[in-house]
């Protein structure tokens, strides 16, 4: 009973405050952002540096050949200015290593335009070099994957591709794949497998897609931050203080900060979730693993506030945790970056159990298991936070 009106007197309080408001704001503008800046069906325009080591007339005929048939369209030469810069690269196959060094540079490249004959639009943009050097450069400056292309002794095309060291093995058995024999045999032996169609497969589009990062960042995240920024409000003002004369237990107090902002972030995730996604998570889970997350996340900012007196003092800490946190997004958003060390961090599999919640199939078993785990790391770190009140408050 004391939990409960200690929680409802923090609310009452947070609601009188504008932090509470602050993220309300931020989830009405992300809903805004989501619904008229992302579009469902966007069109990916990909980029391609390329160096065909072979006679002019085939690299002409093959896309003369393209252009009459509507999907690669000529555009005017490409001038491209590059930096200076020193790098290594590797040959997987014989270990080869061989150091370039660039200096500004300003190279001229023959420019397709892929176009998608079903929509007419551009899917990606091709751009031709004059040496294998400009190429290279090129494509390590702009982090893209670049090749090679040549004759071998029969006249067959060899493939030498350039990547920037941070793809998937799978995306690398990929291109061995597409070049270990002709594309007409490739795609005959393809058709000749036998697929059984176990269900129907579902995708998120590019809108529904950014729900879970938007949840777990301006949700879970931003819980992290405000549960601290009431914190160091109380302390300030002395509140804190008083708990060490008065019998009221300090867990409780903290407990209430937490269930505060739980509450916020519901309402600000539902904000945002809701809309979008209608009627198609499963929101038991979500609701499940949004306060569970929340929950392990405002532990973990009650833990960093008991180091500190003040939110400037903290600074460096919270931000510090919070970006990276942040990391994984970028896995998420590029699955050809999906380093090992990266499944480590605690917003990795929060990304990836939001995902499968707010897919039709939901993968609850995967989502259970994770709800389980935040929820013992956030009790354990919850039980350090208190631990570490106490003590400070009897020094």
């Amino acid at each position: 009973m004391k939990l409960l009106s200690s929680y409802i007197k923090e609310m009452k309080i947070a609601a009188r405050g504008y932090y509470f408001y602050i993220e309300i704001f931020f989830a009405i503008l992300l809903l805004i952002i989501l619904l008229v800046a992302v579009k469902e069906n966007p069109i990916s325009k990909e980029t391609e540096f390329l160096f065909y080591d072979m006679p002019a007339e085939m690299v002409d005929a093959y896309y003369s050949a393209s252009i009459a048939k509507g999907d690669v369209k000529a555009v005017d030469d490409t001038i491209l200015e590059a930096k200076a810069v020193s790098f290594d690269v590797t040959d997987e196959n014989t270990k080869e290593v061989t150091s370039y060094a660039f200096g500004d540079e300003s190279y001229q490249f023959k420019t397709f335009e892929m176009i998608n004959t079903k929509t007419g639009q551009l899917t990606e943009t091709v751009y031709i070099a004059d040496s294998e050097e400009a190429m290279i450069h090129m494509s390590y400056l702009e982090k893209k994957i670049g090749a090679t292309m040549s004759l071998d002794a029969n006249g067959g095309i060899l493939y030498k591709y350039f990547t920037q060291g941070f793809e998937t093995t799978r995306l690398k058995n990929l291109l061995y794949i597409l070049h270990n024999e002709s594309g007409a045999a490739l795609k005959m032996t393809m058709d000749n497998q036998s697929v059984r169609k176990l269900g129907t497969i579902e995708t998120l589009n590019a809108r529904e897609n950014m729900v879970p990062v938007f949840i777990v960042f301006m949700g879970s995240l931003m819980g992290f931050f405000i549960v601290m920024a009431y914190i160091f409000l109380d302390k300030s003002e002395g509140v804190i203080r008083a708990f060490a004369v008065t019998p009221s237990s300090v867990w409780k107090y903290l407990l209430s900060k937490t269930l505060v902002i739980m509450t916020t972030v519901a309402i600000s995730s539902s904000v945002i979730t809701i809309p979008v996604m209608g009627i198609q998570p499963n929101y038991l889970l979500f609701y499940l693993l949004l306060l569970i997350s929340t929950f392990s996340f405002a532990s973990l900012g009650l833990l960093i506030a008991s180091f500190f007196d003040s939110i400037s003092k903290a600074f460096g800490a919270l931000y510090t945790i919070m970006i990276i946190l942040m990391l994984p997004a970028f896995s998420y958003f590029l699955p050809s970056f999906d380093p090992l060390w990266l499944r480590f961090f605690p917003t990795y599999p929060l990304l990836q159990s939001f995902k499968e919640i707010i897919m039709v199939n939901t993968d609850v078993g995967y989502v259970l298991a994770n709800s389980g785990i935040f929820l013992a790391g956030g009790l354990i770190v919850f039980l350090l936070a208190n631990l570490r009140f106490k003590k400070t408050l009897t020094v």
